[in-house]
């Protein structure tokens, strides 16, 4: 028996207390209820809670009780809405399996029927569990490891699925070394090649990377395992530079790969091959996030929220985007959620004319900024990432008014921004794109919050 608590999450109606009961019976492990927690704690029914603490209240009771919870092995049922709260999932993901029970909208509605619980919406109970779990739905995903449909069996046979599911490991071990084998065949450091050997006979922990055709200048993996490091997360983040995006996500069924960053040039095509993409990366046409559970892929785009963030405060009516590809399309999405009239300049103009019928942006070529008298300039190309001296702009085009914000975070003085500044410029370097749209990424993967500042302190 593992050795680790298992966690259950999930809708009310979905088995949480009477399957942790089960498991409890069958492991002789404790069993912790967080609603009969806060019942003891506060000497009230929930329903009482609710009606005089309201929703808000409720949430701030339930996360005190779950920071009392022992860190030791044993059995935790949760309340259906204690993953809302990225603290509470910080907390219950620390050495635990994370099972998210589910079960047909239907099945909950008939097992509910009758309960006290209160109405979170006023509205009609069938009604309100369509809504709930639709909004919710993310939430258990990125919270949790796995999967048990609960919509036909009993609490001890759900119980039976769970134990077996943890016994058998988070892979199949045969596969899990092939594809070791493929990530070291690789142009990957020496001391991953390592690594992964080291690891590779075991399979209690997920994986997670960076995939792209390159990907090695990413620095991802060293960010991730710190961060999996901080929350007592057992997962390893690699590097995964592989030039076909299909061939390498039809290879992922057992290994237990769990999540995916994507970068160039896959932002793309990897889409077809997704089960599932979010509206603002299907809108923007690019997605840089993949979240895998029980081998489904959902991908999304945390890229345009890499830029929006660091543009608050921002004022302007021209953003000049340079670049056409997945990054120029997150940026295009972002500086007009900000308020900005986004023009594309591209050296290629059937891309921009491409990216331009998606957004309804001006086009242009790159040596036509002034053109625009843009007050706001983003490099979404990839001119001057690492050794590369160039800049994608004639610097004459620079002048004191504008603000400069360059995606390349490696280096991260690039050299457009040097340029920019020499003009007189304000600038944004790319790697507090870099750090937001991580931060998002690892909470889609996760479920966690990451501190910005802890981000700003692995990159300085």
């Amino acid at each position: 028996m593992a050795k680790r608590r298992i966690v259950l999450i999930g809708y009310r109606g979905t088995g949480k207390s009477s399957i942790g009961k089960s498991l409890s019976a069958k492991t002789g492990q404790s069993h912790i209820d967080t609603d009969q927690l806060i019942e003891d704690a506060t000497g009230k029914k929930i329903p009482e809670i609710f009606r005089d603490e309201g929703e808000e209240g409720f949430r701030e009771i339930e996360q005190h009780v779950i920071a009392r919870i022992p860190s030791g092995a044993g059995i935790i049922s949760t309340g259906g809405g204690a993953i809302l709260r990225s603290e509470n999932v910080r907390m219950l993901r620390m050495n635990s399996y994370m099972v998210f029970l589910t079960s047909r909208p239907e099945v909950i509605a008939r097992r509910i029927t009758g309960t006290n619980r209160p109405s979170l919406t006023g509205i009609s109970p069938e009604k309100e569990i369509e809504i709930v779990l639709n909004e919710r739905l993310s939430a258990y995903r990125s919270a949790s490891d796995f999967v048990i449909d609960t919509s036909s069996t009993s609490s001890k046979q759900a119980a039976s699925l769970i134990l077996d599911k943890i016994s058998r490991g988070m892979s199949n071990l045969q596969k899990r070394k092939t594809l070791f084998s493929m990530v070291t065949d690789t142009p990957i450091p020496t001391r991953e090649i390592a690594h992964l050997k080291k690891i590779s006979g075991y399979n209690d922990f997920f994986l997670y990377g960076i995939l792209g055709y390159p990907a090695m200048q990413s620095k991802s993996p060293v960010i991730y395992n710190h961060l999996f490091a901080d929350f007592g997360m057992p997962a390893h983040y690699t590097w995964f530079e592989f030039k076909n995006p299909a061939a390498f996500l039809a290879s992922l069924p057992g290994t237990g790969v769990r999540g995916l960053s994507v970068t160039h040039p896959h932002k793309e095509t990897i889409i077809p091959h997704l089960d599932e993409v979010k509206h603002d990366a299907e809108n923007i046409g690019a997605v840089n996030t993949v979240l895998i559970l029980d081998d489904q892929k959902f991908g999304f785009n945390t890229d345009w929220k890499g830029i929006y963030r660091p543009l608050e405060g921002t004022e302007g009516d021209i953003a000049v985007v340079l670049g056409a590809g997945g990054a120029a399309a997150a940026a295009v999405y972002a500086v007009s959620m900000r308020g900005y009239r986004p023009v594309i300049l591209n050296r290629s103009p059937d891309r921009a004319k491409a990216l331009s019928r998606k957004s309804g942006a001006e086009i242009g070529t790159l040596d036509q900024i002034s053109k625009f008298s843009p007050d706001l300039v983003i490099n979404a190309t990839p001119v001057g990432m690492g050794s590369d001296p160039h800049i994608p702009i004639p610097a004459s085009a620079l002048k004191p008014e504008m603000k400069v914000f360059d995606l390349v975070y490696t280096p991260r003085d690039t050299p457009l921004l040097q340029a920019a500044l020499q003009a007189g410029c304000s600038v944004i370097p790319g790697t507090e794109m870099f750090i937001h749209q991580l931060a998002e990424q690892f909470k889609i993967l996760t479920g966690i919050d990451t501190p910005i500042i802890r981000l700003r302190e692995m990159l300085s």
